[in-house]
C-alpha cells in the first residue's frame, strides 16, 4: 500500500495556502471544508501547500489510477478498526483532501476523519470523479525539470506533424527513435534508420529500457498507435528528457535519405 504524502507547489495565478507543519504549537482550529466539485478540488490541490491526498477507493482501483503521491486507505477492503488506525496514521498538521472514484463512499470517510482528527487543519473531499490526468500532468510539469531547465511544456511536445517531426529529428542531437508498431506491421516494412523497436503492447514490460537522458520520439505506421504509447510513457516515465510522437504517416524515406547524405 502506498503511504506517501504529496507536497504541492502553488500556481502563479493564485496565492498558495499555507498551513503549519507537523509539530507547530499554533495549529489553527480545524476547517471542515466539506465537498468540492472536481474542478474546485483541482484548483485547491494546485494551490495548497503540504496537502495530503487520501484515496479511499479499493486497492484495485488505486492500482489502476491514482493521484501522484496519494495515500490509499481502501475502506471497502478494511474492517472498522483497520480503517480507524489508518486515519490515525495520517500526519498531523497538514490539510487533507479525500476522494474515491465517483464521490459515493468518500462522504463517510470525511465524517470519520472529522471525528477522529482535530489536529488536521483543513479537511475536504471531492464530490465526483477526480481529475487524475489534469492534476498528474500538472504535477509532473512542476516537479520534473531537467538540468538544462526544460519546462513541462518543453518536455512534452505531444504530436508533431510528419513534416515538423522530420525537421525536429534532423535538428535534435542524440535522438532516441522508438517504433511502436506490432511485429506484423514492422518486419518487412520501411523503418527509420537507427530506430529501436518496442511494440506498443510490450511497453508495460519494457518501458524501463528507455534512457532518461535522451529526447525520445515515437512513431508507428499511420499515427494510430504512437499517441497511445506517448500517453503511457508520459504517465510512467516522467524522467525522460523530452517526449514526442509523429501524428501521421512518418516520412521514413526523407529522413533516411537525409541521414545517408549526412554520413557521406
Amino acid at each position: 500500500m502506498m503511504m506517501a504524502a504529496t507536497l504541492l507547489i502553488g500556481c502563479t495565478s493564485c496565492e498558495a495556502k499555507n498551513y503549519p507543519a507537523d509539530g507547530d504549537s499554533d495549529t489553527p482550529t480545524p476547517q471542515f471544508l466539506g465537498a468540492m466539485s472536481p474542478q474546485q478540488a483541482l484548483a485547491y490541490m494546485k494551490t495548497t501547500e503540504n496537502l495530503i491526498i487520501v484515496d479511499v477507493a479499493s486497492r484495485n482501483n488505486f492500482e489502476r489510477k491514482h493521484f501522484v503521491g496519494a495515500i490509499n486507505i481502501p475502506i471497502e477492503n478494511l474492517n472498522s478498526q483497520e480503517e480507524r488506525e489508518l486515519y490515525l496514521g495520517i500526519p498531523a498538521g497538514n490539510p487533507v483532501i479525500l476522494h474515491c472514484r465517483l464521490g459515493m463512499i468518500v462522504p463517510g470517510a470525511y465524517r470519520s476523519l472529522k471525528e477522529l482528527r482535530s489536529d488536521i487543519p483543513a479537511i475536504s473531499y471531492i464530490d465526483g470523479a477526480p481529475l487524475f490526468d489534469e492534476y498528474n500532468s500538472w504535477k509532473n510539469e512542476q516537479e520534473h525539470k531537467n538540468e538544462n531547465g526544460i519546462t513541462g511544456s518543453e518536455r512534452y511536445l505531444g504530436g508533431l506533424t510528419p513534416s515538423d517531426a522530420l525537421e525536429y529529428m534532423k535538428s535534435t542531437p542524440n535522438l532516441y527513435i522508438i517504433d511502436v508498431r506490432e511485429d506484423d506491421w514492422y518486419e518487412g516494412y520501411t523503418q527509420f534508420v537507427g530506430n529501436i523497436h518496442i511494440p506498443r503492447t510490450q511497453l508495460p514490460e519494457r518501458y524501463t529500457e528507455i534512457p532518461s537522458d535522451r529526447p525520445v520520439i515515437l512513431n508507428c505506421g499511420a499515427g494510430v498507435q504512437a499517441p497511445r504509447a506517448y500517453d503511457f510513457l508520459r504517465e510512467k516515465r516522467a524522467d525522460i528528457k523530452q517526449l514526442s510522437y509523429i501524428a501521421g504517416t512518418p516520412l521514413f524515406a526523407a529522413y533516411n535519405n537525409w541521414l545517408k547524405e549526412l554520413k557521406k
